[in-house]
């Protein structure tokens, strides 16, 4: 194994297999951390070893064992031990670890080092490493510096190493001294590129602590406005000479970057400006906003002058959109914002095109006009080989569409979907999401256009869409208003669908849709159940020779036998739909091979299609009277997140936005799909079919645990008013508040009765329980009797049922307001029963 460095990476890549270049790095290791060991180890090879622990670093191994000797390495007069020494500290420590209190004598001596170098590297480290305590030891010595050396380059070092203390410890903004940077701008030889990218980084930490002034433990009283803030607006005018002498055409060679000057220091002067014009907007600061109006000067300036074709000059120009848009300047220069935004997108630079659809997207609330005039380039981005600027141009799509442009984002949406594929699902799936948002916000006059839209998505990407967004389409096409658009609806899928000898019927061809279409084959047949009569009531001829009952009914037969044993979903849509049909046809052979077709599945190993089966053959032998009262077509539906989204604007405890199912309780697999219901928030959703069949409500409730508790009916409650404490009742908690009760009523086979009481040691109002059980078991909970208020020594109650299996066990939450008091107390405790169910 070599011993240099260099050679011990060229083992570490010369590694055939992952076993070898893990033995490999463990012999290294081994022999590293014995040959730190060795107190008479030279310091060429201590540094050779150190140079390895930073290469086992970077491999992410572990090298904690060397963070001593790399401060061993700080106290050493050679320089470049020294400078190993503090690299190897930067790296291996952090400011929580306890070894950093020992930095503090070196870093100390080292600030008062007679080579600068030294000095540089002690600030450049202290600015890395500082915790709240290194940094109001050493913010002194730091000063120091700032005050007394005229060397420009420990100038720059030490302001932004200042800038790091002061935004760990803000107490510093007690001693910290504005005269400081005064001098130091007045004195044209030292004040160079550096040194001025040095005072916009302690400019910048000492603003921010206006912004986020919670920050702030130590509040001595500091009135921020006039202590700090006012004293350095003095220095506003200067920055924008300064800043503007940058921006013009007279560059400075050394500073030069792609004919730009000195783009790093116009960033940080544009960024450092903004955040004093948010600090007096935020304080009212007059000192500070009567230079505004020379600000959007400014910035108009810089925006005018500033090359955007290059990388250096877009950064610049980013950072002064960024600066027109958090100070919401005026509607001039937001236009011109999105302007500079807008010219992102036409480069080749994905970077910059990904910057500019994420800055865009969120300055749309801001000025979504000028947003939309560059559409064209936004649709351009949809066709980007990059699959997160698509994303990003998706996103911006949706959030420019409205009532102006709808017709024309969604073409430019549905050529987006015919390109995508496999790899792109995630793409796929947002845009149908929010393509059906769009329909639900947005009224559409045209609703054939409207179905033809989803007749689309279904035919491109029908195999990517989930069942629940299937669902809300499903309730999209029986909310449309006219029967002749659904009948188009309906007849465009069954021609694509049935025309095997591809018949050209109005400009329809047949199309191959794939086994895989899941959303394809659960719409059609659904439309099939609801508007079948539509068509066979139809007097076209051409039509006739393509939808007949026959040819629909050996349709349904011909997917019921291939997707028997692979997709239960689509046979729950098939039974349905042959169930309904049985009022629509006329013909007894058919009639009979529907019934046919849901008695076949009267002996299914699927309980629920065995269930299913055998219900919807005695309803099938019923009169045609009755089962047309029971098989009517649905009428308009509400979707429950209408109803929610109104609940949500007035309660902290919002309703799940859970979709409402048109068949919920003909094609329920398990009531997961089934609304739920928030804690103090009991919306019901709306179901069609709950009279017919009686479906049974599941709700869930969410808990602050994390788990969830179930409501399949309220518990009974007496109707008696008081409550007393039963002489078996064990208490389970006792706090300063209130006592907890438990009485374990029964517990056999799997199921569980509890009563819980509540005794109050004073007033307690607005109580309520959160209560969470092992996931194996299922939790009931009932009402609190008689109330949720309960006086002094009273009592309430609250019923419990628990089914499952396993160790009976509870976890309770409780939240009430004590004696009135404005602000909620919650307790919460665990309980272990001796029974397992």
């Amino acid at each position: 194994m070599g011993s240099s460095l260099r050679s011990f990476i060229k083992d570490v890549r010369g590694a055939k297999t992952l076993a070898d270049e893990r033995a490999t790095i463990t012999k290294q290791s081994a022999k590293i951390r014995t040959k730190l060991r060795d107190d008479h180890l030279p310091h060429e090879k201590r540094r050779v070893n150190i140079q390895k622990l930073l290469y086992l670093y970077i491999l992410g191994e572990k090298t904690h064992f060397g963070q001593v000797e790399s401060i061993n390495l700080i106290a050493s007069d050679d320089f470049v031990d020294k400078r190993l020494g503090y690299l190897a500290a930067t790296l291996l420590l952090d400011e929580s670890e306890d070894l950093l209190t020992l930095l503090t004598n070196m870093l100390n001596n080292d600030l008062h080092h007679p080579n600068k170098y030294a000095v540089s590297l002690a600030l450049t480290s202290l600015g890395f490493l500082s915790s709240p305590e290194l940094a109001r030891d050493l913010y002194p010595d730091v000063e120091n510096i700032i005050k007394n050396s005229k060397d420009p380059f420990l100038l720059k070092k030490a302001l932004q190493c200042a800038a790091k203390l002061i935004s760990k410890d803000t107490s510093l903004l007690e001693i910290f001294n504005i005269e400081d940077i005064t001098k130091i701008l007045s004195n044209h030889s030292i004040c160079t590129h550096g040194v001025l990218l040095g005072i916009t980084k302690i400019l910048q930490s000492v603003l921010s602590i206006g912004l986020h002034p919670e920050n702030d433990d130590d509040d001595d009283g500091i009135d921020y406005a006039n202590d700090v803030l006012s004293p350095l607006s003095l220095l506003l005018r200067d920055f924008f000479t300064r800043l503007e002498n940058l921006n013009s055409k007279n560059i400075e060679p050394g500073y030069d970057v792609q004919g730009i000057c000195d783009p790093f220091l116009q960033c940080e002067m544009i960024y450092t400006l903004k955040l004093y014009f948010q600090n007096g907007e935020l304080l009212n600061s007059n000192h500070v906003l009567d230079y505004k109006d020379n600000f959007c000067d400014l910035l108009t300036r810089i925006a005018t002058n500033t090359d955007s074709t290059k990388n250096s000059g877009q950064a610049i120009l980013y950072e002064t959109a960024k600066a027109i848009f958090s100070l919401n300047l005026n509607q001039p220069l937001r236009v011109l914002g999105v302007s500079i935004l807008a010219k992102f997108l036409v480069g080749k630079d994905n970077n910059t095109k990904y910057v500019s659809l994420n800055t865009l997207l969120k300055v749309v609330p801001q000025e979504p006009t000028a947003v939309q005039r560059h559409r064209k380039f936004i649709s351009h981005c949809l066709q980007d080989n990059d699959i997160s600027i698509r994303m990003r141009a998706l996103e911006l799509s949706f959030a420019i569409l409205d009532s102006s442009n709808l017709v024309e984002l969604i073409n430019e949406l549905m050529k987006f979907l015919a390109k995508q594929d496999e790899d792109s699902k995630d793409l796929i799936i947002y845009t149908i999401d929010h393509l059906i948002d769009t329909f639900d916000t947005h009224t559409v006059k045209d609703e054939n256009w409207k179905l033809d839209v989803f007749l689309n998505v279904l035919k491109l990407v029908g195999p990517f869409i989930n069942y629940e967004k299937i669902n809300d389409i499903l309730i999209i096409i029986n909310n449309t208003t006219q029967l002749s658009d659904k009948y188009n609806f309906l007849r465009k899928l069954l021609i694509i669908s049935l025309d095997e000898k591809s018949i050209e019927i109005s400009d329809e061809k047949s199309i191959e849709i794939s086994d895989e279409n899941i959303g394809w084959k659960l719409v059609l047949i659904w439309c099939i159940g609801e508007y079948c009569d539509l068509l066979l009531n139809d007097d076209d001829e051409s039509n006739a020779k393509i939808i007949n009952e026959s040819s629909i009914t050996n349709y349904l037969l011909n997917l019921q036998e291939c997707y028997t044993t692979t997709n239960h979903k689509i046979i729950n849509y098939i039974l349905t739909t042959a169930l309904k049909l049985s009022i629509k046809f006329q013909d007894p052979k058919n009639i009979e091979k529907l019934r046919q077709l849901i008695l076949s599945y009267a002996d299914s190993t699927d309980l629920l299609l065995q269930m299913k089966s055998n219900q919807y053959e005695i309803l099938f032998n019923q009169p045609v009277s009755v089962k047309r009262i029971v098989l009517e077509t649905m009428p308009k539906f509400e979707k429950v997140a209408e109803k929610q989204d109104k609940v949500k604007k007035t309660s902290k405890n919002l309703v799940s936005n859970e979709p409402a199912d048109l068949l919920s309780d003909f094609l329920s697999d398990d009531n997961k799909t089934d609304a739920i219901a928030a804690t103090d928030n009991n919306v019901e959703p709306t179901d069609i079919l709950e009279e017919i069949f009686g479906g049974k409500k599941d709700t869930k409730r969410p808990l602050k645990n994390g788990k969830e508790e179930s409501i399949d009916q309220p518990l009974p409650v007496t109707a008696d008013s008081n409550v007393t404490l039963p002489s078996s009742a064990t208490k389970i908690h006792d706090s300063a508040s209130l006592n907890v009760y438990a009485t374990l009523l029964s517990a056999n086979s799997g199921l569980a009765y509890i009563e819980l009481f509540f005794q109050a040691k004073s007033m307690l109002s607005d109580l309520q329980t959160f209560c969470a059980v092992p996931k194996a078991q299922k939790l009931t909970l009932g009402q609190l009797h008689p109330s949720s208020t309960i006086r002094a020594n009273q009592i309430c109650k609250q019923s419990l049922k628990i089914s499952g299996s396993g160790k009976l066990k509870l976890r309770v939450k409780l939240g009430f307001h004590l004696d009135g008091s404005p602000s909620a107390t919650n307790e919460q405790f665990d309980h272990k029963f001796d029974t397992t169910l």
